[in-house]
């Protein structure tokens, strides 16, 4: 009889594990579905136990359905407990006897308890020690139908106290292999939503580089509807045959040498035409004999910065942003703000509070350790409390945030609230970005200092003067505006050739330059012309710098076997404005060019004042 009973123990044993095998079969299936199976898996188990009974007497048969169909009630509520209860009492029903009463009796109080029990819990899982309580209540509840069973078949407490007792342990091994199989679905579903709801590319290939699994993220980017759908597939199979070369040769020497790839930026041309980029990273996987079984990549989106960068720098579109997301941490909070999940990434990020950043943490606890320990800057003095609140309360709220740590760096926590009313945090280290945020402000003024620069001579060009004069125009200042020419200048070009040319410009710009006040603005103002603002000069001043210009001019001993004099010189033609006049730009231009002009007709090598000039300045009404 033992035997049989033993046999009956294992059976039911047998039968949950079976439950425990099928549930990789059942992810994506709906809920009823998954509850019907459990019901059916439950009352096959109490069918065979039922095949293994242990006949005291005749009708009179003793087993362990009822801790299946118990076990059916708790997990999968009426439904579940119905399918369950349908095997064994139909069975029971069918072989008839004198314990028929009993048998069915047992078989419906085992429905009511596992049905109440769930009720009782409610939508969560039972903790352990409610299965064993709830074990010992089922096993109890045998000696009901026990009452009305003929009086010889329990009349031998040797027989009730070890059937109560196997009752018990089957009901406990049953319910607690149950809740173990039901936990680890959990944890599948968190990390699942995890990857899932991502904003980057997460995908797992084999030594192949056949995808295995891949985030929704990759699925609808090269349109799949269902992120299953991409399993066995490659690049090949997604891209054009050019590109999926590269990336197969790029992944196969990786996982041949077995070093990570970081960073790896391309530039993609998608459905629309449009050219976007992406940065991504791969690591090798390796299985527990140190064998290299796969690898796992992210790749993110990084068009917005090459953009960016292409707008602003030009020469710089080659610039990486270094995010690489197999650098990022995951972390998922419930309602409640309890901390479900993390990666170990997520914890390193944390430096202080990196230890109390696990599981079954409140967010409360955590923040209160970061404002003790000062761990992220910033946080007002003397409102620790309001801070954490406000934290808590944007949990469950789409959105960025950037915070800086004590060590200098930074980092960007973008939260997505899930439908299951979960909170997901990625955090990124963004501290390169910031970086090069003042990189980028730099060169752009860099950049607007080049606008307004001539290349060749190294002073300002006709853009940068028209700004100057009319930005001088517009004070009281008195200002003289000196026009140059350099005499000549085509037949030494002829002469000499035009990289002489350039080289004989250079040396007037840097003469003039040098023999100028930092006050005062050299641009090229033509070909071979130049010009000169003098901000705060007189008229007899002005005349005064240019022929010390003239001057300096001669001294670089500039060879023209082409002019008269035999050497490179200048003509300048000079107008002012006194100070208070309202002026017109181009109406000093005008007048300087004029002086200019008389200065070439009187042999070259001349300064003359503007005609109407005298030493109050030009005033124009």
């Amino acid at each position: 009889m033992w035997q049989h009973l033993m046999a009956n123990l294992a059976a039911v044993a047998l039968f949950v594990s079976g439950w425990n095998y099928v549930q990789p079969w059942l992810e994506g299936r709906s809920q009823r579905v998954r509850l019907l199976l459990f019901g059916c898996i439950m009352g096959w188990g109490a069918l065979a136990s039922m095949l293994l009974t242990v006949e005291i007497e005749p009708g009179v048969l003793v087993d362990l359905r009822t801790s299946l169909v118990a076990t059916a009630g708790l997990f999968a509520g009426l439904p579940g407990a119905l399918v369950a209860a349908a095997f064994p009492l139909g069975y029971r029903m069918a072989i008839g006897g004198q314990g028929l009463v009993g048998g069915v009796m047992g078989i419906t109080i085992a429905v009511f308890a596992g049905v109440a029990a769930h009720r009782l819990i409610g939508r969560g899982s039972p903790l352990v020690v409610q299965v064993l309580l709830f074990a010992v209540g089922v096993g109890l509840s045998l000696l009901l139908p026990l009452a009305v069973l003929p009086h010889p078949a329990v009349s031998d407490i040797r027989l009730i106290l070890p059937l109560i007792v196997l009752n018990i342990v089957a009901t406990a091994v049953a319910g607690l292999v149950v809740l173990h199989t039901q936990l680890l679905a959990k944890e599948r579903d968190l990390l699942r939503a995890a990857l899932a709801q991502a904003p980057d590319f997460y995908y797992v290939k084999n030594t192949r580089s056949q995808f295995v699994a891949v985030n929704r993220a990759v699925a609808t980017y090269n349109g799949y509807d269902h992120p299953v759908q991409m399993t066995g597939k490659t690049d090949f199979d997604l891209t054009d045959q050019a590109r999926a070369r590269i990336l197969f040769g790029v992944e196969q020497r990786m996982l041949k040498s077995g070093e990570a790839l970081s960073d790896f930026e391309e530039q993609v041309t998608d459905g629309q035409g449009s050219i976007r980029w992406f940065a991504s990273s791969k690591t090798p996987l390796h299985d527990v004999d140190g064998n290299i079984i796969g690898l796992v990549g992210v790749t993110r989106d990084i068009t917005a910065q090459k953009q960016l960068e292409q707008a602003l720098l030009e020469a710089k579109n080659q610039l990486s942003f270094a995010l690489s997301e197999m650098s990022d941490g995951l972390a998922m909070f419930d309602g409640e703000g309890t901390l479900v999940f993390c990666n170990e990434r997520y914890r390193d990020f944390f430096p202080l509070t990196g230890d109390l950043r696990t599981p079954g943490t409140r967010l409360r606890d955590i923040l209160e350790a970061v404002t003790v320990t000062g761990e992220q800057v910033g946080i007002p003095k003397g409102q620790e409390k309001k801070w954490i609140d406000s934290v808590l309360a944007t949990l469950h709220v789409t959105g960025e945030q950037q915070i800086k740590l004590f060590d200098g760096r930074w980092l960007m926590l973008r939260t997505r609230p899930t439908q299951a009313g979960l909170a997901l945090v990625v955090v990124s280290d963004i501290t390169q970005i910031k970086s090069t945020e003042g990189e980028l402000t730099t060169l752009s003024n860099q950049l607007a200092e080049l606008a307004n620069t001539d290349p060749l001579l190294g002073v300002g060009n006709r853009r940068a003067f028209d700004q100057a004069l009319a930005k001088v125009a517009d004070t009281d200042r008195e200002v003289a505006l000196l026009l140059i020419d350099v005499d000549s200048f085509k037949a030494y070009n002829d002469h000499y050739g035009h990289l002489a040319g350039d080289e004989c410009l250079r040396r007037i710009a840097d003469c003039l330059r040098q023999r100028t006040r930092t006050a005062d603005f050299v641009a090229r103002y033509g070909g071979e012309e130049f010009a000169i603002i003098l901000p705060d000069t007189t008229a007899a001043g002005a005349v005064r710098v240019a022929d010390n210009l003239r001057a300096a001019v001669r001294e670089q001993a500039l060879v023209h076997e082409s002019s008269e004099r035999k050497l490179v010189t200048i003509s300048i033609g000079v107008a002012t404005s006194g100070p208070g006049a309202r002026r017109i730009p181009t109406e000093l231009i005008l007048r300087a060019d004029e002086a200019l002009y008389a200065a070439k007709a009187a042999g070259r090598d001349a300064t003359k004042l503007a005609p109407g000039t005298d030493g109050a300045g030009l005033r124009i009404a």
